[in-house]
């Protein structure tokens, strides 16, 4: 059994991934900023711990991830929020991991926000252009880090079921939608892989198995 820390525990990508490790045997540590949403975590079988990423200090981070074996960033800004956030956050978190020896940092990011793609269409609003200007900022923090670190950047998030089906790349891959659910088990099984560590995964709907598709990042 791990220890992971989850932070954006309550967002609807988070619950299911809290949901999924639970599931699998493993503690889980649901950090929220509401604690309005304690009862809906502890309900899932998780720890809940209240932090705000704008407001907690790093040591208040730090403290809470001793003896985790991994941490997810799992948060994002709401609407209305700057997506500034997105990159201090990150950056506070990574420190805090130093700081408290947890070497495996997974994170949610975008499609394409390592990869360089061009926001075309409806995607070129300025609210995405900020928004994917603050994922690359944190992407660039992560890789930086010396963590163990694995980017997870799908695409269009929808609220579909879960297939278990999925095209996973570490090259470009044109954007399609995936479901929160589908993101949520590619998160988890990225934390038992070793192949992912150290490489951004571009995620969409696809038509292979997870667990092959983890197997081929080993090839």
């Amino acid at each position: 059994m791990s220890r992971i820390v989850v932070i954006g525990a309550h967002g609807r990508t988070g619950l299911l991934l809290v949901e999924q490790l639970v599931k699998a045997g493993d503690g889980v540590v649901a950090v929220i900023r509401n604690p309005r949403h304690m009862a809906d975590l502890v309900k899932r079988g998780a720890e809940t711990v209240l932090l705000d990423l704008e407001a907690s200090t790093g040591p208040e981070f730090a403290a809470q991830f001793k003896g985790a074996d991994a941490i997810v960033f799992a948060a994002g800004s709401a609407a209305g929020e700057s997506s500034a956030i997105d990159s201090a956050g990150v950056r506070k978190t990574l420190r805090a991991a130093a700081k408290a020896g947890v070497r495996r940092y997974v994170a949610i990011s975008s499609i394409g926000a390592s990869t360089g793609m061009k926001l075309t269409g409806d995607w070129a609003t300025d609210e995405m252009k900020d928004y994917y200007k603050h994922k690359r900022l944190a992407g660039k923090a992560i890789m930086a880090s010396g963590l163990d670190w694995t980017l997870v950047e799908p695409g269009e998030l929808t609220e579909g079921k879960p297939t278990g089906k999925v095209t996973l790349s570490v090259a470009a891959i044109p954007e399609k939608p995936v479901s929160r659910a589908d993101v949520a088990a590619v998160v988890a099984a990225a934390l038992k892989s070793p192949a992912s560590i150290g490489k951004a995964l571009q995620l969409t709907a696809g038509k292979t198995p997870i667990a092959d598709a983890f197997k081929a990042l080993g090839k």
